[in-house]
């Protein structure tokens, strides 16, 4: 079995972590302008502050952050057989376990084979309310079938994606700690070093 150390030629661990980045970025991104649209509602939501919200922007955002996840996360646990020493070398680094929110396997493959997934989605038929784009709080259960292709609902902060359903927090959190991490190795010899102990070493530099 292929050790560890050898899991990654060390000078090639650059590589890793600048193809991470390309990723991290863009879901630290999302955090970002997602955080700053909703900054703009009061403590007190009213659905008249809903209705203003750029829906399309938040359920485009929120995609983008499952997106990048999935892709994050088969650098963790690779999909395929033959990169098993790489993905262990990756979470020895990120202090990376399977409690950890990349872990989730309907995470990974939410977007893997998009078309055939919307087929199969679509090919029950579609009965009841139709919401193609919808971000408000969570609909009670009412006996009338409801679907959504996309939402998001902001009372329990989970995102749908056809039947599919993301806890946006939990997996937001853990994508900034990615990044961090990923900034700080980058910044600093572009090598693989232990998550926790190096940014207490490092801190925000």
């Amino acid at each position: 079995m292929e050790s560890k150390e050898s899991a990654i030629w060390p000078p090639f661990e650059a590589f890793y972590i600048q193809s991470m980045l390309f990723n991290s970025v863009s879901a630290t991104q999302s955090i970002a302008r997602l955080e700053n649209i909703f900054s703009t509602l009061p403590i007190q939501v009213t659905q008249e502050d809903i209705t203003k919200l750029p829906v399309k922007s938040v359920l485009n955002e929120l995609q983008n952050i499952v997106l990048q996840s999935a892709s994050l996360s088969r650098y963790f646990w690779p999909i395929r057989k033959g990169h098993e020493a790489r993905g262990k070398r990756l979470r020895d680094s990120f202090s990376m376990t399977d409690a950890s929110p990349l872990f989730n396997r309907d995470l990974r493959n939410a977007l893997e084979h998009f078309d055939e997934r919307l087929d199969k989605y679509l090919s029950g038929g579609v009965v009841g309310y139709v919401r193609p784009e919808f971000v408000g709080t969570k609909p009670e259960i009412d006996g009338i079938p409801g679907h959504f292709f996309r939402a998001y609902f902001l009372d329990t902060g989970e995102f749908r994606l056809l039947d599919e359903e993301f806890n946006i927090k939990p997996l937001a959190d853990e994508l900034l700690f990615v990044h961090r991490h990923l900034s700080i190795l980058d910044k600093n010899g572009g090598m693989l070093r232990d998550a926790v102990r190096h940014i207490e070493e490092c801190g925000d530099n």
